[in-house]
């Protein structure tokens, strides 16, 4: 909604209209129902996305429309012999590979790779003895097996096949290695390392929010809006891995850009409350210049993030469209969420806003510090010392 600025006598704007429309109408005075409204739908959207990381791959890199893709997954069709994508190595806790005993396990190994669903191919040592599949030392050797399926489809073919092997290998010692088991281990590792970064950044961004923000009450309004941006994206992400390939790189995207957006909005918006505020306004007429003024900053700025990421999504190679994907959902749902949910916030709490501020006397004693230096004037003059 626009809003006309009238000059004052001193050729200063006034702040726009205090007169809500519709839309802020109804926000203002269904705030209670809105808030409620939108954890539901926080909590129905991190439910649906809760498997969006097992749908997603690692890799990714590369165009599947190029012509060496295409002669890749013809080979892989029609050859069995075609190049491997898991690789396993078995080694003989005694002897070589060549006794007896290991040579029984190597075949029947063979065998039950074989009949495995989701191989297209086994090409074992002991089925056609090829020096180039046997170590110097003759205590391990290889067997390369071609997985059918896509890219995804192969690191979960491959996750089976290790986790079977892993139960029971007979005689030998089997451990997996190639491009699917190698994306499996790229795929755990990039979770484990997600967990791990939000543990240690989640104290820290939470003093510095509190330090910032003020208040315990307004340093939770940013990790709301993060929330809801992050858990309405893994929805999003979901939905688009059933119909494309997205990578699982775009988690971490999701949640870095997630939460700095929330932080930077909830910002603008909390800060112009606060001098609406100060300035004498009213709670309901300090949401509705924030909204219009900080809210209005908050869209133009997400659509300026959006439009930046939406580039990604010309390139052919499905790594840089999931994450143009996911940058621009999280963008979207991050601006979304703060300027429905923040001033809904902000008219619930109104006053108490600023309440439970945990470093309220250090910042008194700033303030009064800031005061006596104000008042101090230079020796010899009558003008303050600056």
């Amino acid at each position: 909604m626009l809003t006309t600025a009238v000059p004052n006598d001193r050729g200063r704007a006034l702040e726009p209209e205090t007169n809500p429309g519709p839309m802020l109408r109804l926000l203002l005075r269904r705030r209670g129902l809105i808030l409620v409204a939108a954890l539901v739908l926080m909590v129905l959207a991190g439910v649906a996305g809760s498997d969006a990381g097992d749908k997603l791959t690692s890799g990714a890199y590369l165009d599947p429309s190029a012509e060496s893709q295409r002669a890749a997954a013809l080979l892989t069709q029609e050859f069995p012999g075609g190049p491997p994508n898991l690789v396993l190595i078995a080694k003989t806790p005694m002897g070589t590979v060549d006794s007896r005993t290991a040579e029984e396990s190597g075949r029947e190994l063979t065998r039950r790779l074989a009949e495995m669903p989701g191989v297209g191919g086994v090409h074992s040592y002991w089925a056609t003895p090829d020096p180039s599949l046997r170590a110097a030392d003759g205590r391990s050797a290889l067997v390369a097996l071609q997985l059918t399926g896509g890219e995804h489809a192969a690191q979960e073919n491959a996750a089976r096949i290790i986790d079977n092997l892993e139960e029971d290998s007979g005689t030998l010692r089997v451990s997996a290695t190639g491009p699917a088991a190698v994306g499996l281990a790229v795929d755990e590792q990039a979770e484990s390392d997600l967990v791990s970064a939000e543990m240690v950044t989640l104290p820290i961004t939470l003093l510095v929010l509190l330090l910032v923000f003020g208040s315990a009450i307004a340093a939770g309004l940013p990790l709301l809006v993060g929330a809801g941006a992050v858990a309405g994206t893994l929805a999003v992400l979901g939905l688009l891995a059933e119909a494309t390939t997205m990578s699982t790189y775009a988690l971490n995207l999701t949640t870095a850009l997630g939460f700095g957006l929330a932080v930077d909005y909830s910002l603008f918006l909390v800060t112009r409350f606060r001098e609406e505020r100060r300035a004498g306004c009213t709670v309901e007429d300090a949401v509705v210049i924030t909204v219009r003024t900080a809210g209005r900053t908050v869209v133009f700025s997400a659509l300026t993030v959006a439009l930046s990421l939406s580039a990604l999504l010309l390139f052919p190679m499905p790594f840089l469209r999931s994450v143009g994907y996911a940058g621009i959902a999280v963008t979207a749902l991050a601006a979304l969420t703060a300027v429905v949910l923040i001033p809904a916030m902000l008219a619930l709490v109104g006053h108490r806003l600023d309440r439970a501020d945990l470093f309220a006397p250090i910042r008194r004693r700033i303030t009064r510090r800031r005061d006596r230096v104000g008042r101090t004037s230079w020796p010899g003059t009558g003008s303050p010392r600056w």
